[in-house]
């Protein structure tokens, strides 16, 4: 389905490491509506954390709900957590830990929980650019809306890419890609992009486009789901 919401989606610097016991925070509110032929409102409330526990280990948090009516009928309610820490060895060898919730009825499940870790490289970066990549193993524990509950173990590969055409605007581009070992050609494929522009100070405009694709998706669910976003981020 595609969806277009005011949210703010605030990324974290991929640079360097922040001095031990750096903790950033951002509240971010988006909102839109319609009127007229159809009526239509959607909301989606983010809360994110960003800690610097040493020089050499970074953890984050991100907390995120959606909701949305069409002509007075619930049309979208989506709730996620994630959770990830990454501990670095030589400045470029890291690896990680994850773990993530969702409750999402329209795209098939009451509940579906990740748990993973695997090793990272940083691939490149100068004063611009910064690529790393990533794969591990990944536990995924799903209770689906009209199907029985089931667990996989999936290979998970993902790459990372930011680019700071100044120092205060920035793109951004993420791609995820999960195997899953249990059934043959059930590939899961997640896409972000991202523009954020400075407005003043801590405020900014962010452009954003995500796009997943399960080629074994829940029972009547469709394999493509986007998200179109635009909205003001504040950090702080």
């Amino acid at each position: 389905m595609k969806r277009v919401a005011l949210i703010a989606l605030a990324g974290c610097s991929l640079w360097a490491a922040e001095p031990a016991g750096t903790f950033k925070q951002s509240v971010e509110l988006g909102y839109i509506g319609s009127t007229g032929n159809t009526d239509s409102q959607s909301f989606n409330g983010v809360y994110k954390n960003d800690y610097q526990y040493d020089e050499k280990t970074d953890m984050h948090t991100k907390v995120d709900i959606l909701y949305g009516e069409k002509s007075g009928e619930k049309s979208d309610e989506r709730y996620r957590l994630f959770y990830d820490v990454n501990h670095y060895y030589n400045g470029d060898v890291f690896t990680y830990g994850e773990a993530s919730a969702l409750r999402n009825t329209f795209e098939g499940y009451n509940q579906q929980y990740n748990f993973g870790a695997g090793l990272g490289y940083n691939i490149f970066k100068d004063e611009k650019q910064f690529l790393k990549g990533k794969a591990g193993l990944q536990y995924r524990r799903s209770n689906f809306t009209d199907e029985p509950s089931d667990n996989f173990y999936y290979l998970k590969g993902g790459l990372d890419y930011t680019y700071n055409m100044t120092n205060d605007n920035q793109f951004t581009a993420k791609w995820d890609v999960l195997d899953n070992l249990k059934r043959v050609k059930d590939v899961e494929t997640v896409i972000d992009l991202g523009l954020k522009i400075l407005i003043v100070d801590k405020l900014s405009f962010r452009l954003g486009f995500e796009l997943k694709y399960d080629n074994v998706p829940p029972v009547g669910k469709k394999k493509t789901d986007t998200t179109t976003t635009a909205g003001i981020v504040y950090s702080f």
